[in-house]
């Protein structure tokens, strides 16, 4: 069974369906067959045909029980594809099944009537199959007939192949040549099947032949011959180096041929010439062998007579890499390379000759006027170059320095210069000292301070003291050494003249940023006056000039430098005792500030938070406020920063102060006069022992003896204050301080607004009737700061004070000894 067809039938397949009247055709033809029959059959054999006829027909005509429905006739067909008995493939319109071997003959039939090539895109509408069926189909058949190809969704049989080779073939003969490119691009087929077809065919339906650099162009032995003629006369027409991509666009020619074809010419000799470049059109160049030889001979010529060659020249000429060119055709000859040019050896005779009378007679010469006008000033400078390392190979004794690329000058002359101008520092130094312009420098830290005629430097004592100070011993125990980290930076690049090397770069790195010049022997311009009014440099160029002093300048300042600095070292070191002495009482200073601070905070305790924050601020303002300024007051002095004499420090200016310090001791000091303004005493401890270090002062440990001597001392000068005061609220003040500290044995830092909280603290401490005249005189002297403007009362007050100011004084004075007795009684 081929197809099975339900009521839709086609062109194709109309003769291979089934219907109904079909069979009604069958069963009538066996009746007529019966009855013919009859004559020779009895009368009863007849009468049982006659029966079962009539079975036959009216069971033929009985159609509603005998006929299958077409659901079931699908899955009867459906059946038998899952049980592999029947192989039949469903049609998209649903209505017909057809078998493989007519779906094959059918796509046979629609090759042949579309001309030897069908899409499968074509198919599927054609014959009303699934895309993916009629691909396998086409496969198949691809495999098994060797006359038909499956290529990019086509089917291609063997004879359209062949008619589109026969088109090939007359365009071919037309064209003389074509690529597989085009052909593709026409034909619409891969370029590996189209490459593969041309050559099956070539010398049999294609008549050319393969290009044997490039097998995808295809040419006839006619075009080949006669662009071989064409390209022959027109290499040997050429009389000058031609670009090749001028060449092909000029005349057309293929570009895989025409190299091909050259180069068996050139090879063969038929064409005098030679390809540079390779086989790169952009590249490539033809040049004849006439005008090789006439570039060769002006080659030669120019040489022999100007004796140098100028690449640019030679570019110029179509040599299009000079000194390879020159390389070959010299290569027996002592020629030097210099940047564009190349230099023979009589040039460089002429510039040896030259350098040796300048330092023969101790002079200069300039190179670049002897040199041709095409050298550029750094080929004369490397030509001066070759020319000096050629007398250190000589091991010539006199040596020189090269300025401006190619004037050559004479160590002996240098020299000459050099102490010319050293002989004017002594005046210029003694002058800069006179001025303070050098003391101005030491004050920026441009100076290295390391000579010990500097009055024993503050550093080395300080070293000496920290290594005491760590073996202990005597009265005072193990001293506690603070790091110095004063002048870290400061003094270690000196102005210039203390760095030993003569080199820019060196000098360069001895002035930082933000920091201001060293003091210089000579300006620039006025080192260039100096050096063009020197007789043996009259005549020299100025750019001469400018190198020499930018040559000079850097190191005629550091030995300015040291001069200087022994001048001023000579001025100042009769101040080194007295720096010392200052040093010391600083220490002596700082540390009984300290004790005092340290002492005063155990008194504050006895009060409340809010009391205890109040003294703290006020200590901080008062007694911590004076250590730091007398730190920054030294470290300025010490740096030699001006600072305005009977002003006050506030803390604008301190600020300003320790900005101007070197970096590696201002940052401490910033941080603890940030603390000045807080309220907090432990943040103080902690950065004030770093600012007390920069300025290399060594803390002892505490001792509770010298503790002991501060409180004496404290109370001391309390009492002889109180002694010599007239003043009321001083009075009280200093009584209620001096009688505080007998009370609790330490020294309280507090202002006057604090004597009513000391008071009350008192009254707890004292008897009644010594309180009592406290207590009086503070309420008389409350009335007397009240009544300024009532001069009755004030008078009245006035008394009054006066008269109780001396109980004041003697309870202050005698409180202790008195409250021990009543205490004892007790």
């Amino acid at each position: 069974m081929n197809k099975l067809k339900g009521t839709k039938s086609s062109r194709s397949r109309s003769s291979r369906s089934l219907t109904t009247p079909t069979l009604h055709r069958q069963h009538s033809l066996s009746i007529s067959l019966l009855d013919s029959d009859s004559a020779i059959m009895s009368s009863a054999d007849w009468e049982e045909v006659k029966r079962l006829a009539a079975d036959l027909q009216r069971a033929q005509f009985a159609s509603t029980l005998q006929k299958l429905s077409e659901r079931n006739f699908v899955e009867i067909i459906s059946k038998l594809g899952e049980l592999g008995l029947l192989d039949v493939y469903h049609t998209n319109d649903g209505k017909e099944y057809i078998t493989p071997a007519q779906l094959s003959r059918e796509i046979q039939d629609e090759v042949f009537l579309h001309g030897g090539r069908v899409n499968l895109v074509d198919l599927v509408d054609t014959l009303c199959v699934d895309h993916s069926v009629i691909e396998k189909r086409a496969s198949l058949l691809a495999h098994s007939d060797s006359s038909l190809c499956f290529v990019l969704g086509q089917l291609i049989s063997k004879d359209y192949l062949d008619s589109i080779a026969e088109e090939i073939n007359e365009k071919l003969q037309q064209d003389g040549s074509t690529t597989i490119a085009e052909l593709v691009k026409h034909y619409e087929l891969p370029g590996d099947f189209m490459l593969e077809v041309i050559v099956e065919r070539l010398g049999t339906i294609i008549q050319g032949q393969q290009d044997t650099n490039d097998p995808t162009v295809i040419f006839t032995d006619a075009f080949v011959a006669r662009h071989k003629a064409h390209i022959r006369g027109v290499l040997s027409a050429i009389t000058r180096p031609t670009q090749v991509s001028a060449i092909l666009a000029q005349h057309g020619f293929q570009q895989r041929l025409f190299f091909s074809v050259a180069e068996k010419l050139i090879l063969s000799g038929r064409v005098p010439g030679v390809l540079s470049g390779g086989r790169q059109v952009h590249r490539a160049m033809y040049i004849p062998s006439i005008y090789s030889r006439t570039q060769n001979e002006w080659v030669d010529n120019f040489l022999k007579q100007n004796g140098y060659l100028d690449f640019e020249a030679l570019r110029r000429l179509d040599i299009s890499d000079p000194e390879s060119h020159i390389r070959r055709r010299f290569k027996d000859e002592d020629l030097t390379f210099v940047g564009n040019v190349c230099v023979g050896p009589s040039l460089i005779d002429q510039i040896d000759a030259a350098i040796d009378d300048a330092l023969v007679s101790g002079s200069w010469v300039d190179i670049y006027p002897l040199l041709p006008t095409v050298f550029s000033p750094d080929v004369g400078h490397q030509l001066v170059d070759i020319a000096l390392k050629r007398r250190q190979d000589k091991k010539s004794t006199a040596h020189a320095k090269v300025f401006s690329d190619t004037i050559v000058v004479s160590d002996q002359l240098l020299t000459k210069l050099s102490n010319h101008l050293q002989q004017m520092m002594p005046k210029k130094a003694k002058e800069v000292v006179e001025k303070g312009a050098f003391k101005k420098q030491v004050a920026t830290g441009k100076v290295k301070q390391h000579e010990e005629d500097f009055g024993k430097n503050k550093k080395e004592d300080r070293r000496k003291k920290a290594a005491s100070g760590k073996s202990g011993g005597g009265t005072q125990g193990r001293e506690t050494k603070t790091k110095a980290t004063k002048n870290k930076g400061r003094g270690r690049k000196g102005g210039g003249g203390a760095h030993e090397s003569d080199s820019d770069d060196d000098h360069q790195k001895g002035t930082g940023a933000g920091e201001s010049p060293a003091v210089e022997f000579l300006s620039v311009d006025d080192m260039q006056t100096e050096i063009t009014n020197f007789s043996e440099l009259v005549d020299c160029p100025e750019e001469l000039v400018e190198e020499l002093t930018s040559h000079l300048h850097n190191p005629l300042t550091k030995q300015f430098q040291e001069i200087a600095k022994s001048v001023f070292m000579a001025t100042v070191a009769v101040g080194g005792d007295a720096r010392r002495k200052t040093h010391q009482q600083l220490q002596d200073k700082v540390s009984a500030l300290l004790t005092t601070i340290k002492l005063s905070e155990k008194s504050i305790k006895v009060f409340d938070d809010e009391k205890q924050m109040q003294l703290k601020k006020h200590l901080l303002k008062t007694q911590c406020t004076e250590l730091v300024n007398e730190l920054v007051l030294y470290l300025a002095d010490d740096s030699l920063i001006d600072i305005a004499e009977n002003k006050d420090i506030t803390p604008e200016i301190r600020l300003k102060i320790i900005h101007k310090l070197p970096e590696d001791t201002n940052a401490a000091l910033v941080k603890v006069h940030k603390t000045l303004t807080g309220s907090s005493l432990e943040e103080f401890y902690e950065h004030v022992d770093a600012a007390i270090a920069a300025t290399g002062i060594m803390l002892k440990k505490k001792d509770n003896k010298k503790d002991r001597q501060v409180l004496v001392s404290h109370r001391a000068a309390l009492l002889e204050q109180l002694e010599g005061s007239l003043d009321p609220p001083l009075t009280l003040h200093l009584a209620c301080l001096i009688l505080f500290q007998t009370v609790t044995g330490n020294m309280l830092h507090a202002s006057g607004k604090f004597v009513p909280h000391i008071l009350a603290y008192l009254k707890t401490q004292m008897s009644t009737d010594k309180f009592s005249v406290l207590h009086d005189y503070q309420d008389l002297v409350i009335k007397s700061l009240m009544s300024k403007n009532e001069a009755d009362d004030d008078c009245g007050v006035k008394l009054q004070l006066e008269a109780l100011t001396p109980s004041v004084k003697e309870v202050a004075i005698t409180f202790k000894k008195v409250a021990a007795s009543e205490n004892t009684e007790e």
